[in-house]
């Protein structure tokens, strides 16, 4: 019995917590303005698809996507690396991961079409 009772009360502190931690990320948005979410979103899906286009570009050994890809890689990376650190949970754990990650899919899936799309305009 007691240890049922243990384990429902850290189940009810896990969710006292989860509860917290949605109301902080809630507020985090309410402070933040929408050109604030939109630049990181916008910056941290484009860096995710670099970085993925360039992942496919060095696999299927298209030489001058991976030259293209590392200088827009790059370039962007200057700015990635010189903004503000993240240091509210809504962006460590919203606006980085989501858009990054979704970036990469995007880019995986599209660089195949890039690469028949630059090997047609050649012929």
């Amino acid at each position: 019995m007691e240890e049922q009772l243990g384990g429902f009360l850290k189940y009810k502190n896990k969710m006292k917590r989860t509860k917290a931690l949605h109301r902080k990320i809630i507020k985090e948005y309410k402070d933040a303005t929408p050109f604030e979410i939109w630049e990181g979103l916008r910056d941290n899906f484009t860096f995710g698809f670099i970085g993925a286009t360039l992942v496919v570009f060095i696999s299927t050994k298209t030489d001058l996507g991976v030259l293209f890809g590392y200088l827009a890689y790059y370039f962007f990376m200057g700015k990635i690396v010189n903004r503000p650190k993240y240091v509210t949970d809504l962006g460590k754990l919203i606006v980085f991961p989501i858009p990054s990650a979704l970036g990469a899919f995007t880019g995986y899936k599209v660089s195949s079409y890039l690469i028949e799309t630059f090997i047609h305009s050649l012929k």
